[in-house]
This record gives structure tokens, C-alpha cells and sequence, in this order.
């Protein structure tokens, strides 16, 4: 899903943002609200993470449109130290409370040099590394999860245990200014959605110590996200009765990358074990480079950013039919690529 297409179109990152934002706002989201999740659904697309990006805009649309979440709702501090905040969502989306109690932490961890936020009854959040590359562009070292409870799983039939969930989470450590960061941003199964059936049930007896791991992230992680902020309190129980698409609860901490070392000489070490990855190290099976994980994202903004984002011929067809729905002119238009 996250290959760059082979069919496609270039759209500007600014006009692909204001068409998403004019589509979510349609939806019914606030304007603020709206805006902010059409920024963070391009800077996606501007990383090639097509998953997370306005591929997803047409659910979110629904899940507005239908009032699965709470579009006008009172987000709240539940509880407040000198480096904790507790924010209560109040049937969100996942994405204005997160950034809210990230953008607190980040002034905290900067002050106290650790700082953990946490949200609770939200919807989904999209990928965890919007919240850490926004600590991140303040030299700060970050970890976000988001969880619920009880586990559930939407996308295993026959509650297969090597397809025990796959909570959203990122790990990132700036780099030196301009190199690519250090930043993991995924989800804890080892296997896509779309990878099902039995070719991939027999890995299960070929590696199965990889899918003991993964059950394990997911364990960690969903509890996390989930029981650990609050998801088994009667509030989020009420919540999610009231706004069926808000279930789910959030966690990010935070520390300042120069809590034990100087921030420069963190960031540097950090490009260098990129750059020594590249040099030294046999590419993984067919693949012809070695990147640690953000160097493709990396690549890809600073191409997209002057290029134009690929959108492909499905996701162009999605954002068309999601026009035509909400009455927004979709201001670009196919040409040979």
C-alpha cells in the first residue's frame, strides 16, 4: 500500500490540503479541527506513508458526517503535574487532543526535561508520528501509543493469536539538521492487513518467535494506550456508548534529548549511525540500499515537497467520489505523468 504508485498524478501539497480540509469541514468538523487534520493527512502523503494519509480521508468524512465522534466536543484537563497531563477527548477524533496534550508536554519536558500526556475517549489519532515529529522539531526524544479496552480485533477472523492487534506507536530521535531522523512509525503486527491466508498462516511454524513478539508490542502497547489512561474508566465507557467511533485512548512521552549528553552530540551520533548503516551494511533481500527507519519518508518529503505528491489512480478516484459527496471542487486535474 505504502509503494509509490505507478499510475498517478502530482498534486501539490498545499492545494491537496486545501481540498482535504474543505471536505472535513463540509463533513462538519470544526474549521480548526478540519485544518489540522488535512495538515497532518498530507504530511503523510508527503512521506509516501499512503496508509495514513488522504487515502483515509473518505472514512474520516463518514465517521464525521455520521457522527461516530463528537465534532463539536469540550476537550477537557482531568488532571495536571509539572510533567503529566491527563486530557479527556469527550468522543473526538483522535488527532486535536492528541496534538493538544503533545504540544503541553513538549513545553514541560523542555522545562523538566521528561514529560508524559495521555488522552482519554478519542477516536483514532492516524500515525503515531505526527505527535513525535512535532517533539522532535523541538530536539526532543519521543514514544506514542494509542490503545483501548478491551482489545478487540477488528481484522481477525477466527481471533487468530498471531494476529493479536495492531495498535498504532512510533519511537523518533532527532538527527542533525537536515539528515534523516531516527524514527520507527508503525504498528505492532508483523503482518500487513491484506496479508492473510495460508502462505502466511505456515510462518507461523517457520518464525514463530517473530509472531511471540509481535503479540508481545501489542500487549504493551495496547495497554498503554488503552488501560493505563484511563479506557476502563466508567467516563470512557460512557463516551464510547455515546460517540460509538471514539473507543480508544492516547500516550505520548517525551524526554529532551539532551537530558544526558549535549543535544548536538546525540543528533550527530545519531546521523552517523544512518550514514554507517549505508556504508557498511548488505541491503535487506531484493532491495538495493540499507535505511534506517525515516530515511525513505525522508527522501520522499524533500521530492514530494517540490514535485508534487503521487497520488494514485485508486486514491484519485476516492478523493473524486469524495467531492462529488460534499460539493468541493477537486482543483486539479489528470495529465500524463
Amino acid at each position: 500500500m505504502n509503494r509509490p504508485p505507478e499510475d498517478f498524478v502530482r498534486v501539490d501539497a498545499d492545494v491537496l490540503q486545501s481540498f482535504s480540509s474543505q471536505c472535513l469541514e463540509r463533513a462538519g468538523l470544526l474549521p480548526e479541527h478540519a485544518d489540522q487534520l488535512a495538515r497532518l493527512l498530507v504530511n503523510s502523503d508527503l512521506r509516501g506513508v499512503v496508509s495514513h494519509g488522504t487515502r483515509a480521508l473518505t472514512g474520516y468524512c463518514r465517521t464525521v458526517s455520521q457522527e461516530r465522534v463528537n465534532t463539536r466536543p469540550d476537550i477537557t484537563i482531568v488532571q495536571e503535574t509539572d510533567t503529566s497531563i491527563l486530557l479527556d477527548g469527550d468522543g473526538s477524533l483522535g488527532y486535536a487532543p492528541t496534538m493538544q496534550l503533545t504540544e503541553a508536554c513538549i513545553i514541560k519536558a523542555k522545562q523538566k526535561g521528561v514529560a508524559v500526556g495521555a488522552a482519554q475517549g478519542i477516536g483514532h489519532y492516524g500515525s503515531a508520528g505526527h505527535y513525535v515529529r512535532r517533539a522532535m522539531e523541538e530536539d526532543l526524544i519521543g514514544f506514542c501509543v494509542q490503545g483501548a479496552y478491551p482489545q478487540y480485533y477488528p481484522s481477525n477472523e477466527g481471533r487468530r493469536a498471531a494476529k493479536y492487534g495492531n495498535p498504532p506507536l512510533c519511537f523518533g530521535l532527532p538527527a542533525s539538521q537536515d539528515e534523516a531522523p531516527l524514527i520507527l512509525d508503525g504498528a505492532t503486527c508483523i503482518l500487513a492487513d491484506y496479508q492473510n491466508g495460508e502462505e502466511f498462516e505456515e510462518l507461523e511454524k517457520m518464525i514463530p518467535a517473530a509472531f511471540f513478539k509481535s503479540m508481545g508490542y501489542t500487549a504493551v502497547g495496547t495497554a498503554l494506550g488503552g488501560a493505563f489512561v484511563g479506557q476502563a474508566s466508567e467516563r470512557a465507557k460512557q463516551i464510547h456508548e455515546r460517540w460509538p467511533g471514539a473507543r480508544l485512548g492516547a500516550m505520548i512521552w517525551l524526554m529532551d534529548a539532551g537530558l544526558f549528553a549535549p543535544v548536538a552530540q546525540v543528533k550527530d551520533a545519531i546521523t552517523q549511525m544512518s550514514t554507517l548503516a549505508a556504508e557498511q551494511m548488505i541491503p535487506v533481500g531484493d532491495y538495493d540500499e540499507v535505511l534506517l527507519p525515516g530515511g525513505v519518508e525522508h527522501q520522499l518529503e524533500k521530492t514530494y515537497r517540490e514535485e508534487g505528491i503521487k497520488i494514485g489512480a485508486e486514491q484519485e478516484d476516492r478523493l473524486r467520489e469524495l467531492a462529488e459527496e460534499f460539493s468541493v471542487e477537486m482543483p486539479w486535474r489528470r495529465s500524463e505523468s
